[in-house]
């Protein structure tokens, strides 16, 4: 299959890429913080990686919520990074970005610790990949970590420590704040893989 990527330029994306190589991967900055540092470390891994990257921005930062968006939480969600949508939109993106450069095939980096939130979860990716199949192009949508853990994924993939070292996780700022949920799972990670030293 021809793919392409939605590299956020975190840890999971970042090992997925190692280990399939697609085709092509695509950086969405649709108005989260940290989006300079998450096209930074994924152009950079796209680089010592030689895939091809693009970037395309379409900033929706005042429909999103959570520390994403520089908001508090939503009533519709404890996850304090939850942004409505937000997965449906990325994997809709993808589709159409696949479309256009002739591919059949969009992955996402979600692993089993993303099934908390309900676009996470292995119901809602079926339902998605069941969604852009039926259309026209029928790209499939596909999450080929959701039954690892971050860490097995890593382990997996493979992955140079130079090139996971790029990870950004933080969603909170484009510098690490060391406090929200991706900065807690990178740091878990990291020092599962013993690269905390």
């Amino acid at each position: 299959m021809s793919e392409v990527l939605l590299l956020s330029g975190g840890i999971d994306s970042i090992a997925l890429a190692a280990w399939r190589r697609p085709a092509r991967c695509l950086t969405i900055d649709y108005g989260q913080r940290p989006a300079i540092a998450e096209i930074e470390a994924a152009s950079e891994v796209c680089r010592q990686l030689d895939l091809v990257h693009d970037v395309i921005e379409v900033p929706i930062n005042r429909l999103g919520s959570g520390v994403l968006a520089g908001q508090s939480g939503s009533e519709f969600s404890p996850n304090e990074e939850f942004w409505p949508f937000r997965n449906q939109f990325l994997l809709t993106l993808g589709a159409m970005y696949a479309m256009r450069y002739s591919l059949n095939s969009v992955l996402i980096g979600t692993v089993s610790s993303d099934q908390r939130h309900v676009d996470g979860s292995i119901k809602f990716l079926s339902q998605i990949a069941a969604l852009t199949t039926l259309q026209e192009g029928k790209i499939d949508i596909s999450a080929p970590a959701i039954h690892l853990t971050s860490l097995e994924l890593v382990k997996i993939s493979n992955t140079d420590s130079a090139i996971l070292g790029w990870a950004h996780s933080c969603h909170a700022s484009n510098l690490a704040c060391g406090t929200c949920p991706g900065c807690t799972k990178h740091s878990e990670t990291m020092r599962a893989i013993g690269w905390d030293r």
